[in-house]
This record gives structure tokens, C-alpha cells and sequence, in this order.
């Protein structure tokens, strides 16, 4: 075996909600296996704490604003990394995020606000960072869905809808990009970062009593997972969803009673 699989030594990687939590503890994961990074957030202003982390490292970052909700300003995103780097080897599409409300009480525009905010982003970016890795005949695309996808999601029914969505992107742009670019997804549990820190520490106990590994998540933790589908260690490895969890089997109860907090 060799161990330089896991390397991402002259590589560049685009991720996106690169500022904070899951994403930044990917895009400083990524800079430390050696790649160059493509930081993206809703205004540049958001990552620099990503970006010293991966100058740190000794590596280049590039830094860009971007509501990826938006066709338009992706596609200009994208153009601005081809002409900084000449290539884009891993795309992770990290952004998301929900709105707690019980269905009868979500509105369509809060409905529409999580879908757009977590599949048609997700889509949006996959579709023009995948003709550049097409024409190099190379590339790993990394969708961050949920757990709370695959089972019921009490209190959060946009978000849930919307990363079983991601899914079956995943799955279906994984036959219709191969064999050249490999899309998979990590399906994260309870992930304390600052974001979900909050929610988490009022049911923390009852998430680690139901969870064989006894501890929250953290960032690194998907972030190891995220380098093995973004490196040529899972070169055999497409359409396929990866649950990183701890083991736990009451995520939808946990998501109820965090759904009363709000």
C-alpha cells in the first residue's frame, strides 16, 4: 500500500462555507495533505481565519465571495479560480443550513429559502466546476449532506427533503460524470461547531447515551473522511454515501427536541 494516496500534494480544492465549522475544518485538512485552496463564503470576509490557517501551512489560498445560491455569480466564481490556478481538482460543496419550524408552520418561502440554500447550491456548483474537471479527465466532487437525510427529520422537514435531495444528485452525477470525475457525499450526525454548538449542548448527554463512540462530532472528523473521497486513495470509490456519525440511531428524536428549543 502506499501511503501517498492520501496526499494531496499539487492539488487544488475549492470549498465552499469555507469560514466556519465543517468547512474550514476541511479546507485546513486539505491545505495540511498539501493542496492549494479555493476559500468560498457569502462575503470574503468570512474565511480569513481559514486563509491565515492554510498560508500557515505553507500553502496558497485564494479567497472568493460568492452566494452560491446564484447561477450567475457561481459561474463568475468559478472563472476567477481557473484563471488563479489553471485547474480545479476537488470541489466540496459544504454550504447549508435550516430553519427550525414543525411543517404545518414553514412557510414556502422558508421552504424554498432551505432547498435553495442546500440542493440547488450544491447543484449549481457542481455543474460549473465538472466541465473543467472533465476536460483534465480528472476530479473529486465531496457533497456534505446529513444524516438526518436518511431518516425522519421532526422539525426541520426543508432540511431533510433537501440533503435526501443532495443524495440522489450525488448518486446520479456520479454515473453521469464517470469515469473521470468521482462524486460522492458524507452524511455527517451531531457535528459541534460554532453554528449547531448552541443546539447541540442542550442535548448533548442524550446524544452521546445514545451513540457507541459516547462523543459529539468534530470538524476533523469529517474532514478525514473528506480527504479520503478527495484523494486518489478512493479512486475506486463514486456514488456513494458515507454515514459519519459515531453510530448513533436517534438522530430524528434529538432533531425533535431541538426543533421545541426554537
Amino acid at each position: 500500500m502506499n501511503i501517498d494516496r492520501v496526499s494531496l500534494a499539487g492539488k487544488v480544492a475549492m470549498v465552499t462555507g469555507a469560514g466556519r465549522g465543517i468547512g474550514k475544518g476541511i479546507a485546513l485538512g486539505f491545505a495540511e495533505a498539501g493542496a492549494d485552496l479555493i476559500c468560498v463564503d457569502m462575503t470574503a470576509g468570512q474565511v480569513e481565519a481559514t486563509v491565515a490557517g492554510v498560508q500557515d501551512l505553507g500553502r496558497r489560498a485564494l479567497v472568493l465571495g460568492c452566494d452560491v445560491r446564484e447561477g450567475e455569480q457561481v459561474e463568475r466564481m468559478v472563472s476567477q479560480a481557473k484563471q488563479e490556478f489553471g485547474r480545479i481538482d476537488i470541489l466540496v460543496n459544504n454550504v447549508g443550513g435550516t430553519i427550525y419550524k414543525p411543517a404545518l408552520k414553514t412557510s414556502q418561502l422558508a421552504w424554498e429559502a432551505v432547498l435553495r440554500q442546500n440542493l440547488t447550491a450544491t447543484f449549481l456548483c457542481s455543474k460549473a466546476v465538472a466541465p473543467a474537471m472533465l476536460e483534465q479527465k480528472a476530479g473529486s466532487i465531496v457533497n456534505i449532506s446529513t444524516r438526518d437525510s436518511m431518516i425522519p427529520c421532526p422539525g426541520m422537514l426543508g432540511y431533510g427533503a433537501a440533503k435526501a435531495g443532495v443524495n440522489s444528485l450525488t448518486l446520479t452525477l456520479a454515473w453521469e460524470l464517470a469515469p473521470y470525475v468521482r462524486v460522492n457525499a458524507i452524511l455527517p450526525g451531531a457535528v459541534w461547531t460554532e453554528g449547531s454548538g448552541p443546539l447541540l449542548d442542550a442535548v448533548k448527554d442524550k446524544i452521546e447515551a445514545g451513540t457507541p463512540l459516547k462523543r459529539l462530532g468534530k470538524p476533523e472528523d469529517i474532514a478525514l473522511a473528506a480527504l479520503y473521497l478527495a484523494s486518489s486513495a478512493s479512486d475506486w470509490v463514486t456514488g456513494r454515501l458515507f454515514e459519519i456519525d459515531g453510530g448513533i440511531e436517534f438522530v430524528s428524536l434529538i432533531a425533535g427536541e431541538m426543533a421545541g428549543q426554537k
